[in-house]
């Protein structure tokens, strides 16, 4: 199980069909393999070694798709980085993995003179645009994609040397639960996990995948591999925006791809969303936070031909754990097809999956606990971090910290995450249940609920919420709403209307973020 050698079957099964689509840009399987094996013999030439890690600052584009396999067909370890961290992130990251060559995009070009003066062991800065964008590079001493690309000789793409176990990436994660942590996919564990993602998604060769998502974030990584798989064609946008997302729609004419919920909820919203056709999607997955029940209904009336698809997992995972496949997003239908909106759906085939109490005993149905994981595609840990890896892999399991309850059918719903959940009055508030009724009010267009400091109860309910324009909701009107539907310990005990709630380079809500500024000058987060 190689991550390469999924693209070289590809090129020989599926020669002459097209693979990628970004723009003027349109290459075969054969042509996208020999590209890919000219980024593997570049890397040589530049006197990379095996083991030496190559990051990538870049925005969504078809030399994103070259790199992710050319890196690890040449032994060495691909870093994705978040387009969203600022330079000093960035800088932790690249010395943390002490990374030797970073390929770039225009837009961050700006960041180089504090990159190289936070970074020093940083070797080779390469710029992966068209040769016509050279004039933005200005006076920053890069090298050039193309130009390297262009000096090698064509040959096929070959995968010597390298091992299913070896590391084939460093996927560094979010860090909204503190100092960001490099997770070490193996080969094998990627590999895995897009032969789940491939049979899960029920994708073919006669699918176009559009990029979306940020290609740095795993959530669409797994289709990324997966598709290529099985000879079906990835469709790139540089960067979301809602009408982007309807332009490739209605331009390109994709058949599936992934959106976060935040992403499916915009695009949904847009103004102008019924002025394009859509009729091409057959399938939309999503993942990377719970989606609101509320929103998901919406999807379905509004996309009456696609199927929607939630896997849920994590970095660690690869990053699939479950998949709710599109026969269980029933809408309108029996009272427990509309409760199985709400789960991450069932074990994807060769994961096991577990809910356990504190000491790792294993819950009966329906009883909320921590979902423990083991499967090959599971990390094979935390770069450097030994102590770490070693709470998060307990025999064999991996502890994923999320907080759900099986159902009678192996369907597993997450309620939260064990440090979002929120303690008030010594009752356990899960900010996802809350969440999914704020959702149902019509003013409500985005919504995070956390718990802030309180003197009487510990903990208080908050929600922070982005109002619908025009929409005049008051903060009496959404608790009175909230009152109706939840206990009067989990209403919100105050509303905060923001123009904006924070999110991840990957469109996931940075709940921490939020709480930051409530729980400042607090010795721990609780009381």
């Amino acid at each position: 199980m190689l991550v390469p050698k999924g693209l070289m079957n590809a090129s020989r099964n599926f020669k002459g069909k097209t693979a990628i689509i970004d723009g003027k840009h349109t290459y075969t399987y054969e042509q996208f393999a020999g590209r890919t094996a000219k980024v593997k013999r570049s890397l040589a030439k530049l006197g990379v070694k095996k083991g030496d890690r190559a990051a990538l600052l870049m925005l969504n584009s078809f030399r994103y798709l070259e790199l992710m396999y050319g890196i690890p067909a040449y032994g060495a370890i691909m870093v994705p980085l978040n387009v969203r961290l600022t330079p000093k992130e960035i800088a932790f990251v690249l010395n943390d993995a002490d990374v030797r060559v970073l390929y770039i995009h225009k837009e961050f070009l700006p960041y180089l003179p504090e990159l190289r003066q936070l970074a020093p062991n940083l070797q080779h800065i390469i710029f992966a645009e068209d040769e016509g964008e050279a004039l933005a590079v200005g006076n920053e001493s890069v090298l050039f994609y193309e130009e390297l690309l262009a000096a090698q000789p064509d040959e096929p793409l070959t995968a010597d040397g390298i091992d299913e176990d070896d590391v084939a990436g460093l996927f560094y994660t979010g860090g909204t639960t503190g100092r960001s942590k490099g997770v070490m996919l193996t080969h094998k564990n990627l590999v895995s996990n897009a032969y789940h993602c491939a049979l899960m998604m029920q994708y073919t060769e006669e699918d176009i995948y559009l990029h979306a998502a940020p290609m740095f974030h795993l959530a669409d990584g797994a289709s990324t591999f997966a598709v290529t798989l099985v000879g079906g064609a990835h469709a790139h946008l540089r960067a979301f925006s809602p009408k982007g997302v309807l332009q490739v729609y209605e331009e390109v004419k994709p058949t599936c791809g992934l959106l976060v919920p935040t992403m499916i909820n915009m695009v949904l919203n847009d103004p102008d969303f019924a002025q394009y056709d859509v009729s091409s999607v057959r399938r939309i997955m999503y993942g990377g936070s719970p989606m609101p029940v509320e929103v998901l209904k919406k999807g379905v009336k509004m996309l009456p031909g696609v199927q929607f698809f939630q896997a849920y997992g994590m970095t660690e995972a690869s990053p699939i754990l479950t998949v709710l496949t599109g026969k269980n997003h029933m809408v309108g239908g029996t009272a427990e097809e509309e409760r199985r909106l709400a789960s991450g759906g069932q074990a994807v085939p060769g994961v096991e999956m577990k809910v356990v109490d504190p000491e790792g005993s294993e819950l009966p149905v329906g009883e909320v606990g921590e979902i423990i994981a083991r499967g090959p595609n599971i990390m094979k840990g935390y770069w450097n971090l030994p102590e770490e890896t070693a709470r998060a892999i307990r025999d064999g399991w991996y502890y994923t910290g999320d907080m759900a309850y099986a159902d009678e059918n192996s369907f597993y719903y997450v309620v939260d995450r064990a440090k979002d959940m929120i303690i008030t009055g010594g009752e356990n508030v899960y900010s996802v249940e809350v969440e999914n009724v704020l959702y149902q009010h019509p003013a409500v267009l985005e919504c995070a609920v956390i718990g802030v400091p309180d003197e009487t109860w510990g903990e208080a309910v908050k929600a922070v919420i982005v109002a619908k324009q025009d929409s005049g909701a008051t903060e009496e009107e959404i608790i009175a709403f909230a009152r109706q539907q939840l206990a009067g310990y989990k209403v919100p005990k105050t509303i905060e209307f923001v123009a904006e709630i924070p999110k991840s380079g990957a469109g996931k809500i940075l709940k921490r973020e939020l709480r930051d500024r409530f729980w400042a000058g607090k010795t721990r987060n609780v009381q």
